[in-house]
């Protein structure tokens, strides 16, 4: 990898977004070792922007770093997906409150913006594209969340959600089925555009509680 692509954005920051798509999508398998040096090689830099993008990705709780030995890629377990999940719904909730308070014009548009993610997705349902359902909805939540326009409440659902992205890749844990994936974003779409907050409420919780 040459670091053309790194010059636009601070370096460790460029970095730790390549390094976050490689633990979620599994070229870093749970518990593998980061090298430093060898990323380092990898990416062009110095080890110093590594350094901070592992940093980062060890706040984020996607690595660890276990004391005298390295970094290594966290290790989720069912307990932590049931934990995770359990986040994710306060977190979306409490968006939900904050849309369910918005004008109908905002709502309207809101809820456009997630038909458009939902109509994907029910498309990648269709077509077997299992990877792509998965990131398709990670990015239905996200955008929901980030539809409350509360920075803070983002940034917390941001780490959560990579985390639950990787328990749904790679099968840790309960988590929702294809199956409910297209009637609930579309029943969720609808519930945003009338400001239903506790049809939202219903609805995330039996989507994040099904399995």
């Amino acid at each position: 990898m040459t670091s053309t692509g790194l010059q636009s954005q601070p370096t460790s920051a460029i970095i730790a977004e390549h390094l976050r798509e490689r633990v979620v999508d599994g070229s870093y398998a749970p518990g593998a070792q980061m090298n430093e040096a060898r990323l380092a090689g990898d990416f062009q830099v110095s080890r110093g922007p590594v350094r901070e993008a592992l940093q980062r990705l060890v706040q984020e709780g996607l690595l660890e770093s276990r004391r005298n030995r390295g970094v290594f890629v966290r290790e989720l377990t069912d307990d932590d997906a049931a934990e995770i999940f359990a986040a994710r719904e306060v977190l979306e909730c409490a968006a939900a409150a904050v849309i369910a308070a918005k004008p109908a014009g905002e709502r309207a548009r809101i809820a456009a913006a997630l038909s458009s993610i939902a109509a994907e997705l029910s498309a990648a349902i269709r077509a077997n594209q299992e990877a792509r359902s998965l990131r398709l909805d990670y990015e239905f939540h996200s955008r929901f969340v980030d539809s409350a326009g509360n920075s803070r409440l983002s940034r917390a659902y941001a780490t959560i959600a990579t985390e639950s992205l990787i328990c749904s890749s790679h099968g840790v844990g309960a988590h929702p089925s294809h199956g409910d994936f297209s009637t609930h974003h579309e029943a969720l779409v609808e519930l945003t555009r009338r400001g239903d907050i506790e049809g939202i409420h219903a609805a995330v919780h039996q989507h994040l509680t099904r399995a």
